[in-house]
């Protein structure tokens, strides 16, 4: 028996005739060459060390108190409690999202940095850091690390709608010019 059927021209008329107007699928996969022009590079250079500018507040060991011994729970000021009241209820929504899945704890504090970065840069005021369930280390880790930024007005655990108990909003203190 022929596993290959031959097709009648019917068939294949057909064929065409249902599939004109289909497209090809572009690639979307993004190729990054390891040479860059030497312009380019101290350019590169330049925006890195501005993104690690913001990791050097999470390398500190000393801890801060968190409100109500809740480690998702974050406000600097006492004056911002109305602020954190609004972000648990969800009345801010996140101009940014940065997700740490797979990430081990260095390369989550490097984000991390070049969030706060972002942040500033294009002027964003909530962000929401998505760290999953998993075994719990990033979920125990960000508010410790997030804490110890100088520029963290408040965070809290995500309302249900941007990622619950996997999630942490963030207010970030952005000076306008």
């Amino acid at each position: 028996m022929n596993k290959k059927k031959l097709l009648f021209s019917e068939e294949i008329g057909l064929f065409y005739k249902k599939f004109s107007n289909v497209r090809k699928i572009e690639q979307d996969t993004i190729f990054h060459s390891r040479y860059y022009k030497h312009k380019k590079n101290i350019k590169f250079k330049k925006n890195a060390f501005e993104k690690d500018a913001h990791c050097h507040y999470f390398s500190c060991n000393k801890s801060r108190t968190l409100v109500n011994t809740n480690p998702i729970c974050y406000i600097r000021n006492s004056s911002y409690s109305h602020e954190l009241k609004k972000l648990k209820i969800g009345v801010y929504n996140p101009d940014i999202i940065l997700d740490l899945h797979g990430l081990t704890q260095y390369q989550a504090k490097r984000k991390l940095g070049e969030l706060i970065y972002i942040c500033y840069k294009e002027k964003f005021f909530c962000a929401n850091v998505i760290c999953g369930h998993g075994k719990n280390i990033l979920k125990q880790q960000i508010p410790l690390w997030l804490s110890k930024h100088p520029d963290i007005i408040a965070f809290h655990q995500a309302p249900k709608m941007f990622g619950s108990d996997a999630a942490i909003l963030i207010l970030i203190d952005i000076k306008i010019d």
